[in-house]
């Protein structure tokens, strides 16, 4: 056996220590020149990156949890260098020069890393041509043609030369073009004049009309469903112009009735003859009867609601793909009162009980209009507020918009209720006080007492309001945000329209009878919207603005519903105070000195809460931290009022806090610690008030709070 060298052994041993002494962690990375081009952006597109702090490490040494450290390799800095070019390159910046730097630590352990950018002027887009659409029809053309043309002095940016290119081609698959095809962008950069010259050139083909449908089914209840059902629900026809919109809308259409547990719309080019081509609609058809236990998690009504239901569901009820739905639900708006004593009866426990039966079609008069008729049972707890009983029966119509429209959802209801609510004693001695202190001269030493016997002496302690009201209504809304779930670009709106009993009132004049219930219009709007203030999409700033109002045109303004009044405060509001929390502390009514009987009748028109104006707003900054977790900073205001008359900027609240969310794949949780900034009915100072009662409140919610 051949003995080693010890020459070599000796060179072996000092190379691995040379090399484990020369491992020098990345302690830091800057980037120096910059201006067109954040570093938080160009951190994401280098391989470089910093070492994560000691505390990391040892847990990842000692738990293999944490991170590892990384180490500075020359080989990945030159990529950075290339990856770095390539992303001014996509902005236009197309003479930046690049270099970089490293400084070792004294101690030679950790190395300083700096990215040196000169970035130089961008180059102008001096030509944006399209050609091979010339053969198309004319009014499709002129319009492309439009939209391809680039206002002077723009600069070269790839996003724009693909922004372009995927609307023609998806324009011209959508009316009639199936095999449509472009060729790579041609991109021709003047380096003595600093511009571009683009040129974008398609292949259109041939235009197709859909010949014929044909559906196959597949699945448990396959024998239970019609072709020509399937054809129907997805509302393309033959001899119409193929469009790929079409098809994806009419497998939504489709997979929302929940009859499918699958379903493909395909075109079939094998029996494409001349420029007709047949579709295909393969769908797999699940049970019809189906019982679906579920957990609520909602911030219906500003407020975290956790709870429990179950449905039974009869698919295809009666043909035509309608659904029939029976099902029964209860949720808490208290958890942690309500795992404690899960009794709904419990005097600490405070949320609802709800059971209803629906039906749901997809047509409404040969139209696609998903129409909704549900009637329902509900029983409602507020925490020092009242009892109340719902009951009553509603009409829903969504109607499908078409492909390009500025709003994307447009719903109108007729919704008939009757509602009998039983307010608590300490809510009506509340009322009462409020009443007493603003309207009358009464010494405050004895509002406590007269406010208590008037409720005693009046109501023995509780007061029952009942009435019967039919609303007419439609919810309108867009949105073109960047994300759905982590919004950073773009804006929502979203317009609530509410009349309340003209309908009835218009039956009782034509039958002669005597209608009693207040008329009323409701008009609510709120708006957010996303500035670019951050440039990484892990970051955002948004704010929101919400504003509505109650008009009362016939009727006294003081039997306006509870359920249909305006609130603030909560989880989705202004987060430094409870849900429902913020209403009106002035009364309508202003009265010298009345009598008891006088007082008792103002309490009774009174008892509902809630006002008839509201003005609300926040802002807010969302910061990714790490993974899936994110902070928030938000600052929140706004009241409500009896009228717009009533408002005054130094009754409106202010809220600031913090929080944090936990993004899933299907929705964030959060919670968020509000601060009571400025409270117009607590107007002690900020120092002197009780941390836990008078200033904190915390949510816990889902989705985002706007």
């Amino acid at each position: 056996m051949k003995k080693t060298p010890l020459l070599v052994i000796i060179f072996c041993l000092l190379s691995i220590s040379i090399y484990s002494q020369n491992r020098l962690e990345i302690d830091k990375i800057e980037f120096i020149g910059n201006t067109a081009i954040p570093a938080e952006e160009l951190e994401k597109v280098i391989l470089s990156k910093e070492s994560p702090n000691w505390f990391l490490q040892l847990l990842n040494k000692v738990y293999d949890i944490g991170s590892k450290p990384i180490y500075y390799d020359s080989n990945l800095v030159r990529n950075d260098l290339g990856a770095i070019k390539s992303l001014f390159a996509g902005s236009g910046y197309f003479k930046s020069k690049f270099w970089f730097k490293d400084s070792v630590s004294e101690d030679k352990e950790s190395v300083i890393l700096r990215y040196f950018i000169d970035e130089r002027d961008p180059a102008i887009i001096d030509s944006f041509v399209v050609t091979g659409l010339e053969k198309i029809d004319p009014e499709y053309y002129d319009m492309l043609m439009e939209y391809s043309r680039i206002e002077p002095n723009t600069v070269y940016k790839d996003n724009i030369v693909e922004e372009k290119k995927n609307y023609i081609l998806s324009f011209l698959r959508d009316h009639g073009f199936m095999f449509v095809k472009v060729d790579r962008p041609q991109i021709t950069i003047d380096t003595v004049k600093n511009s571009a010259n683009i040129l974008l050139n398609f292949e259109p083909g041939r235009r197709y009309k859909i010949s014929n449908i044909v559906a196959n089914r597949s699945g448990k209840g396959a024998d239970l469903v019609d072709d020509d059902l399937l054809i129907k629900i997805v509302g393309i026809k033959p001899e119409s112009w193929y469009s790929y919109y079409d098809i994806q809308r009419g497998q939504v259409r489709l997979y929302r009735t929940n009859l499918f547990t699958s379903a493909i719309i395909n075109s079939v080019i094998s029996d494409t003859v001349g420029n007709r081509v047949p579709l295909s609609i393969s769908a797999d058809v699940g049970l019809l009867y189906e019982i679906a236990p579920e957990i609520i998690i909602n911030n219906e009504d500003n407020t975290f609601n956790l709870g429990l239901g179950l449905n039974f569901i009869r698919k295809n009820f009666l043909g035509n793909a309608r659904k029939f739905t029976a099902g029964a639900s209860s949720a808490a708006q208290n958890v942690s009162e309500f795992i404690k004593n899960p009794s709904f009866a419990d005097s600490t426990f405070y949320g609802y009980a709800d059971t209803r039966i629906s039906f749901e079609q997809p047509f409404l008069f040969g139209q696609l209009i998903n129409t909704k008729f549900e009637s329902y049972y509900t029983l409602q707890k507020r925490k020092n507020e009242y009892n109340s009983t719902l009951y009553g029966v509603k009409l829903s119509l969504d109607f499908e918009l078409p492909q390009k429209t500025f709003l994307k959802s447009v719903t109108s209801y007729f919704n008939v209720e009757r509602n009998e609510y039983l307010f608590k004693k300490e809510f009506l001695i509340n009322l009462a006080k409020q009443f007493i202190r603003y309207n009358t001269d009464i010494d405050e030493s004895l509002i406590d007492t007269t406010a208590s016997l008037v409720v005693e002496s009046s109501f023995g302690g509780q007061l029952i309001s009942q009435s019967t009201n039919a609303t007419l209504g439609t919810t309108m809304g867009t949105n073109y945000t960047d994300n759905l779930f982590f919004p950073t670009r773009g804006y929502t709106l979203s317009l609530i329209l509410e009349d309340y009993n003209s309908i009835p009132y218009l039956f009782s004049q034509i039958s002669g009878s005597n209608f009693q219930r207040p008329l009323s219009f409701k008009a609510v709007f709120t708006g957010t919207y996303y500035l670019p203030v951050y440039s990484s999409p892990n970051n955002a700033f948004g704010t929101k603005l919400k504003i509505g109002q109650i008009f009362t045109y016939r009727g006294n303004k003081a039997d306006v519903s509870l359920n249909q009044r305006l609130y603030a405060g909560g989880s989705n509001s202004i987060r430094g105070w409870a849900t429902r929390e913020l209403v009106p502390t002035d009364a309508e009514y202003s009265l010298s000195n009345p009598s008891l009987e006088e007082l008792e009748a103002l309490l009774i028109n009174g008892a509902t809460t809630g006002g008839f104006f509201i003005l609300e707003g926040s802002i807010e900054t969302r910061n990714r931290l790490f993974g899936n977790v994110s902070s928030a900073l938000f600052v929140d205001y706004g009241n409500t009022w009896n009228s717009s008359k009533s408002l005054r900027f130094d009754e409106i609240a202010i809220a600031a806090g913090f929080g944090f969310r936990y993004y899933t794949e299907y929705m964030p949780f959060r919670i968020d610690f509000g601060f009571k900034i400025y409270d117009p009915n607590n107007r002690k100072a900020f120092y002197k008030k009780q941390f836990w009662s008078e200033l904190l409140q915390f949510h816990i919610g889902i989705g985002e709070a706007f």
